[in-house]
């Protein structure tokens, strides 16, 4: 029994050791995406690389191979990089990071950094839309017709 667990995390380390050996530098140096998780991504140095994960709640922006860039997910596309590390919720937060609408109102939203939600309200006649992070006119919010217009915690 113990010698069965002990072959399965060996196994488990080897195929985990051979899907990082995969990923190969295009450039010597540069900041490259994984091409399955959009929250990961590789810098190269000198044609060797490094994974590195972006913190939770911000994705890789591959826009630019020179700089080394996370960002809100409605910012980047990420295309088949569909794939993202568990979300490390706290209250109010699904990720630590990010703009998050409310299940109970439009035009307020929380807005975490680091796991810590500040509350955020949008101008009157405005309302909160998960998609651009931004607040836009309740008719191009999408479902905004169902919530009421402002509700307390």
């Amino acid at each position: 029994m113990m010698s069965t667990v002990i072959i399965t995390l060996l196994l488990a380390v080897l195929q985990c050791q051979m899907v990082l050996s995969q990923f190969k530098c295009p450039n010597k140096a540069g900041y490259f995406p994984d091409p399955e998780q959009c929250d990961m991504y590789y810098e190269c140095r000198n044609g060797v690389h490094k994974e590195k994960l972006c913190k939770d709640g911000l994705v890789f922006n591959d826009q630019n191979p020179l700089y080394e860039r996370c960002d809100f997910p409605f910012v980047v596309h990420c295309g088949k990089r569909e794939y993202l590390q568990e979300p490390k919720s706290s209250p109010n937060c699904p990720r630590k990071n990010g703009m998050f609408a409310r299940s109970d109102s439009c035009t307020v939203f929380w807005q975490c950094v680091d796991g810590i939600a500040s509350k955020m309200s949008c101008q009157n006649g405005l309302a909160f839309n998960p998609k651009s992070g931004t607040c836009q006119w309740k008719y191009l919010v999408p479902d905004c017709g169902q919530k009421p217009a402002e509700s307390d915690e």
